[in-house]
């Protein structure tokens, strides 16, 4: 499997277990093979909706007026030889100093 092929995979897969969550603007923001175990790491991006405003939400263009989002982040590991997804992982983002 090449880089093309695990980043579509981690984005279908994305798409497809967070379709209830209505998600948008999926982007992919870091790719890693690990060789030891032959994994992708694949870090993907999307917003999602939340319930209420606070610092961490953010206003995104094609939104409608009044509605709060917040980017997520999910590492999507997949096996290179089956091009299975073996996991989903929420991502922290270390603050800046």
């Amino acid at each position: 499997m090449d880089v093309k092929e695990a980043a579509q995979t981690a984005r279908n897969y994305v798409a497809d277990v967070f379709a209830d969550d209505d998600i948008r603007h999926v982007a992919l923001e870091e790719v890693e093979f690990d060789e030891g175990p032959d994994v992708w790491k694949i870090t993907l991006s999307f917003l999602r909706p939340t319930g209420t405003m606070d610092k961490l939400d953010i206003i995104a263009p094609g939104l409608s007026q009044g509605e709060n989002v917040r980017r997520s982040y999910k590492i999507v590991n997949v096996d290179d030889q089956s091009g299975r997804v073996i996991s989903v992982k929420h991502r922290v983002l270390q603050a800046a100093d």
